[in-house]
C-alpha cells in the first residue's frame, strides 16, 4: 500500500543515514520499524528470577539480617579515604 506521510527534516535525515548503515531501502527500514512496533508485547514474567534459586547454594542459611562483615578482620578500606575540608 502506497501512502505519504510528513515527517520532520532531521528525523528523515536520521532515518536515511540507519538506512544506509543497515544496507536497506529506507521502505525496508519503515516496515521493520513498524512491525517491531505493533507487534503484541512479549510474555512478561511476573515472578524474579532469582526465586527459582532460593534454597540452593551457599547463602541457603543466611537471615535477611545476616552481614559477612560481622567478624571481618581485613584491611579497614576507611583508612586510606582522604577528605578534603576547607580550613
Amino acid at each position: 500500500m502506497r501512502t505519504t506521510i510528513d515527517l520532520p527534516d532531521p528525523l528523515m535525515k536520521k532515518a536515511k543515514m540507519k538506512a544506509i548503515e543497515r544496507g536497506v531501502t529506507l521502505k525496508e527500514l519503515f516496515t521493520e520499524m513498524l512491525e517491531n512496533e505493533l507487534q503484541e508485547p512479549t510474555e512478561i514474567k511476573t515472578e524474579a528470577p532469582w526465586k527459582a534459586l532460593h534454597g540452593k547454594g551457599s547463602t541457603s542459611g543466611l537471615q535477611p539480617d545476616d552481614t559477612p562483615f560481622d567478624d571481618y578482620s581485613g584491611p579497614d578500606w576507611l583508612q586510606s579515604v582522604q577528605v578534603n575540608e576547607p580550613d
